[in-house]
Formats: structure tokens, sequence, C-alpha cells
């Protein structure tokens, strides 16, 4: 099951119950607006454990690897948080394909935090939707983007 989180505390299981998953995906990315909604995040948990009973103990065991975005539905940032090979957990900007050398020219701006990005790592929420409906189905992200390492987080 996947579970979503908004401003990492409003916890649910995301579900096809009123629309099918892409759309309910897409509306959730359209709700960022930087302030009552300034993030989304979405984490996989096996279907087998009760989530509803202990939220806090499933996130704590399963929560660690994430696929979040930030901001606004027109300007908004997508991360991935992922447990490497070596057990480790890395954090990372998602962006489409670009090199990886150029400068950080923008900015994206999540509640105080006013963070550098390439143009190539900000999405609007129709960018973004797919993304996270991949991460749904492959807990990864889509082949093609690039995957931008912050080493302090």
């Amino acid at each position: 099951m996947i579970i979503e989180e908004s401003n990492s505390s409003i916890s649910s299981i995301l579900q096809d119950t009123f629309r099918p998953l892409p759309d309910q995906i897409l509306r959730m990315l359209g709700l960022l607006d930087d302030d009552e909604d300034f993030a989304w995040r979405i984490w996989w948990c096996p279907d087998d454990v009760d989530w509803s009973f202990d939220p806090d103990q499933a996130e704590e065991e399963y929560g660690g690897s994430y696929l979040q975005a930030g901001g606004t539905a027109e300007k908004m940032s997508v991360e991935l948080r992922r447990r490497e090979d070596d057990g480790e957990y890395r954090f990372y900007i998602v962006g489409r394909e670009h090199d990886l050398a150029e400068p950080l020219t923008e900015t994206i701006d999540v509640q105080d935090a006013h963070e550098p990005r390439h143009p190539a790592e900000l999405f609007t929420a129709d960018e973004a939707a797919p993304v996270f409906m991949h991460y749904v189905e492959h807990q990864t992200v889509p082949d093609g983007h690039t995957l931008r390492l912050i080493a302090d987080m």
C-alpha cells in the first residue's frame, strides 16, 4: 500500500475510492500552495502491515524511503529519499534529464526555506504527477530523470 502525508503530519492510505490514482495524485499535487498545503509525500508499506493500528511504528519501519513534493502547484521540487545497497539512506533532488554540473540558477521556496535548484529540477503539478504515479507502481522514479545527491540530508 502507499501512504500519503500532507505537510509531514496528516497520513492516510492513497486510494482510488473517489477517482483513479493518477487523478488523485494530480489533485494532491495541484493543492500545493506553499501555505496551508506546502508539501506532499508518499511512501510504500506492505499490505499486510496494520498501518491504521500503529501508523507511527509503520512509518518508523517503512517511511524512511519516500517521494515528496514541496512548493506550489505551479512551481515545486520533487525529492526522493531511499535506502541504498549499503543500507544507508540518501536524499536526492529529482530533475528532468540535464547535466548535473550545470549551475543552480533557480530557487524553490517552501515555507521559509529558499533552496537552489536547476531549472530542470522544477516541476508543475502536471509534470510531477507521472513521476509520482511511477513511484506508486515501482517505488522509484522513471528512467530519464536525474538524481542530484544532497549529501547533508
